[in-house]
C-alpha cells in the first residue's frame, strides 16, 4: 500500500482524485476513497459542472472500480480509458468502451478519464500481489536471458531506460549524446565518450538482448532504433526496474540515501 500506513486488512483499495470533493454514502474523505472487498465505486460526468466525479450521473458516461480484485467497467459507448503503472516503465492498459470487468494487473495505478476539459486522474492502490513461495517456484532448464549488473552495458541500459523509470511513460529515450553526459556524472564513466557508449549499446543489441527485429531497416527507413528498442524490450520483461537506478547516483548521493532511517 501507498507509504506503508495502509494494510490489505485495513482496506483493500484505496482511490484517490484531484478536484471537488464529492460524498459517497459515507466513504469518501476529501479525495480518497477507501473500498473494502467486494465494495464498488462509480465515477460519472457531472451534468451541472462536466467534471468527472463519484457517483455523478452514470448516463453521462461512467467507469465503475471493483474492489474484490481490482477490476475496472467502462460505461461509456465511445469513450476509451487508459490505465498506467505508477512503478514506471511505461506500461498501460486500455479500458475500451463497454468493456467490462477489466482486471488491473497494477499495484499502484493511475486511470486517465479524458473530458472536454482535460483528463481526469484517479489514482487505484491495490493490495501487493499474492506470491507463490519460494519452495514450491520452478527454476527454468536454461536461463535465456543473463545480465551482469555490475557491468558497464548494464548501466548503459539503465541510463537509457531512466526516463521512463521515472514514471513518464511519454518521455523520449534519451539520444546517444544524453547518455554520454548522463553517465559522465557516475565515477566509472567520467571518461566516457559517444564511441564508448556505442560500443556497449552494440553489444548489448548483438550480443544480450534479442531485439535485432525490433531495429531492423525497412523500405522507409528504420523502423526502430536500437536504443529504442533496447528500452522497449528491457522494461516489458523487467529486466531493468527503479531500483537500478542507484546504478547512476554518485557515492554522495548514495551515502545520503543510507543515511535515511527504514
Amino acid at each position: 500500500m501507498a507509504g506503508g500506513q495502509v494494510t490489505a486488512a485495513d482496506v483493500e483499495v484505496i482511490v484517490t482524485w484531484q478536484g471537488d470533493s464529492a460524498r459517497l454514502r459515507g466513504h469518501s474523505n476529501g479525495g480518497r476513497i477507501n473500498l473494502r472487498p467486494g465494495e464498488e465505486l462509480n465515477f460519472g460526468i457531472s451534468k451541472n459542472s462536466g467534471k468527472v466525479q463519484p457517483n455523478a450521473e452514470l448516463s453521462l458516461g461512467a467507469i465503475k472500480i471493483f474492489a474484490q480484485r481490482p477490476v475496472v467497467s467502462n460505461f461509456t459507448a465511445s469513450t476509451t480509458y487508459a490505465v498506467e503503472n505508477l512503478e514506471g516503465g511505461a506500461e498501460l492498459v486500455k479500458v475500451r468502451p463497454r468493456q467490462l470487468d477489466l482486471m488491473i494487473p497494477f499495484e499502484m495505478s493511475r486511470i486517465l478519464i479524458p473530458t472536454s476539459g482535460g483528463a481526469t486522474a484517479l489514482t487505484v492502490y491495490a493490495p501487493p500481489p499474492r506470491l507463490l513461495q519460494m519452495g514450491l517456484a520452478t527454476q527454468a532448464m536454461v536461463s535465456s536471458i543473463s545480465l551482469d549488473k555490475t557491468s558497464k552495458y548494464f548501466a548503459v541500459l539503465v541510463a537509457l531506460c531512466e526516463p521512463r523509470l521515472r514514471g513518464s511513460s511519454m518521455a523520449a529515450v534519451p539520444s546517444l549524446r544524453e547518455v554520454v553526459e548522463r553517465l559522465r556524472e557516475v565515477d566509472q564513466f567520467r571518461d566516457a565518450n559517444r564511441s564508448s557508449v556505442n560500443y556497449h549499446i552494440d553489444y548489448l543489441a548483438g550480443r544480450k538482448l534479442p531485439v535485432g527485429q525490433w531495429s531492423k531497416c525497412e523500405d522507409d527507413g528504420p523502423k526502430h532504433s536500437k536504443r529504442e528498442a533496447l528500452v522497449a524490450f528491457a522494461l516489458r520483461f523487467d529486466l531493468v526496474n527503479e531500483e537500478d537506478l542507484q546504478l547512476l547516483a554518485s557515492p554522495a548521493s548514495r551515502r545520503a540515501v543510507d543515511r535515511i532511517p527504514a
